[in-house]
């Protein structure tokens, strides 16, 4: 069963900025540049990053991943970064752009790039997860979800990849457990 990435889309202003990116003054989202972009540029070279704020290229980036355009996307996301290196959620997205391209190395360096500017940010924990499944490492990809619900212990995706991968394993639930917690079973 293939897992899914978590990537995050368009959040307020105030979440953008929990997670490590920072806001613009600016509170209008650029839809006209949205469908210029979607319906007018075949290339993503014909927009001119100079043009284009950390915010817009964010969104440009999420566009050209609805459209499974993930190079593309993938530029967008550098093209953030270039703005703020500090961007988390760039950096998580990147990975997950990377990933799906095939790029495992990479993507885990871009969601542990993630990691590194916000350690309460549990969505790249889960994302590393995935890639550790897709790869078969079952005991990396559950101490990443492990990871993952540590932060957030309502994240239901990365507990039920976690458990799945423990079925998997046949390790009971209750014996990872005790093992985290030092408790003999």
């Amino acid at each position: 069963m293939h897992k899914l990435f978590h990537k995050e889309r368009i959040m307020s202003r105030t979440d953008y900025e929990r997670i490590g990116g920072r806001a613009t003054n600016s509170s209008l989202i650029p839809v006209l540049l949205l469908l210029i972009v979607a319906f007018t540029a075949p290339a993503l070279g014909q927009i001119n990053a100079t043009q284009l704020n950390e915010t817009e290229w964010f969104n440009v980036a999420l566009t050209l991943y609805n459209q499974d355009r993930y190079n593309d996307s993938l530029q967008a996301y550098n093209n953030v970064i270039g703005i703020n290196p500090l961007n988390a959620v760039a950096w998580n997205n990147r990975g997950i752009d990377l990933g799906l391209l095939g790029k495992n190395d990479a993507a885990l360096n871009s969601f542990g790039r993630a990691t590194s500017i916000n350690s309460s940010y549990a969505e790249p924990w889960y994302n590393i997860g995935v890639i550790y499944d897709m790869e078969g490492d079952l005991d990396s990809a559950i101490k990443a979800y492990n990871r993952a619900t540590e932060i957030n212990p309502n994240y239901q995706k990365a507990w039920f990849n976690k458990n799945q991968d423990m079925d998997s394993m046949g390790i009971g639930h209750s014996s990872l457990y005790n093992e985290m917690t030092g408790n003999a079973g």
